[in-house]
């Protein structure tokens, strides 16, 4: 019986896969979610458990769409954005994105403010604290091997960042934050950890 129900919650992960696909979310974050899934519902021993997870998955893959679809952005800012998201600790200026795409530096630029209403300096800064939050949370790792494993290898300007942009320090935020701040990110830590990180830019 748990066993055939397992294998309904899989079919069923399977389907809002296809959504989510459909929602304009890049395949690699797709996989990273659904095989987590999979891996969850293989390990529930009972049928509570595997009800909660059910509705968990939803919950995952409503998060993924809201946050990673790609849906209504043109080809190139979908490049810029699904790279910042696997390559955090690469070159992510404008200059560098302006060679790897070949175009003029200014037209990027304007471009991507019109898309997402915010400069590419401050998406990338948003997005690595964000990161560095997720792993303040989720793991003990000193504060400045956080900041290196976000792109940001200077400490102090991490720590000045971190604090302008969460209104606190890494410090006094890994020792704060809410057991509801540790669950949710904790969750889109291990996702984002199975990513697999990109070794060079996409073809243009």
């Amino acid at each position: 019986m748990l066993r055939d129900r397992k294998d309904l919650v899989i079919t069923f992960n399977t389907l809002m896969r296809k959504a989510a696909e459909q929602a304009g979310v890049h395949p690699l974050h797709i996989d990273s979610v659904s095989n987590s899934h999979v891996k969850q519902i293989e390990a529930v021993v009972n049928m509570d458990q595997l009800n909660a997870l059910r509705l968990q998955i939803i919950k995952d893959y409503c998060d993924l769409i809201r946050h990673c679809t790609l849906k209504d952005h043109s080809p190139m800012i979908q490049k810029v954005l699904t790279y910042i998201d696997t390559n955090l600790c690469a070159d992510l200026s404008l200059k560098a994105f302006s060679e790897y795409l070949s175009v003029n530096a200014s037209y990027l630029s304007t471009l991507f403010k019109k898309e997402m209403g915010i400069s590419l300096t401050d998406y990338v800064n948003q997005k690595r604290i964000l990161h560095a939050q997720r792993l303040l949370v989720s793991t003990d790792l000193p504060i400045k091997t956080v900041a290196n494993q976000c792109g940001i290898p200077d400490v102090y300007y991490f720590s000045r960042l971190f604090k302008r942009i969460t209104g606190t320090t890494p410090k006094v935020y890994r020792e704060t934050a809410t057991y509801e701040d540790h669950q949710e990110l904790t969750a889109y830590h291990a996702h984002r950890s199975q990513d697999k990180e990109s070794s060079e830019f996409p073809s243009r």
